[in-house]
């Protein structure tokens, strides 16, 4: 019962901030940045980690970017990417192969 109360409690604290005349949010909350597209990657999302994939494990990555997607859809629309985005990936992609 503890564990619906605490989810009534998030919904009654997030459901208002929903509406179209909400305020954009200021911050993520309880999440890291996804070194490879910068999606946010919560605790229940069950961050990937490569370790071995380069000179340092890369740590914290979402699933599209652990199992390419992120890097294949940018190769194929053929858009700039910022260099250490674009490294990161690349590395994923190395340690894939």
């Amino acid at each position: 019962m503890g564990l619906w109360a605490e989810a009534g409690e998030g919904l009654l604290r997030i459901v208002p901030l929903l509406g179209p005349d909400a305020q954009p949010a200021d911050e993520l909350e309880d999440c890291r940045l996804c070194p490879g597209c910068y999606r946010p990657v919560y605790e229940s999302s069950s961050p990937h980690t490569l370790i071995g994939a380069g000179p340092m494990p890369v740590i914290g990555l979402c699933r599209l970017c652990a199992e390419g997607t992120t890097l294949r859809s940018l190769r194929q629309a053929d858009v700039p990417v910022d260099p250490q985005q674009r490294a990161v990936l690349e590395t994923v992609a190395a340690a894939m192969a």
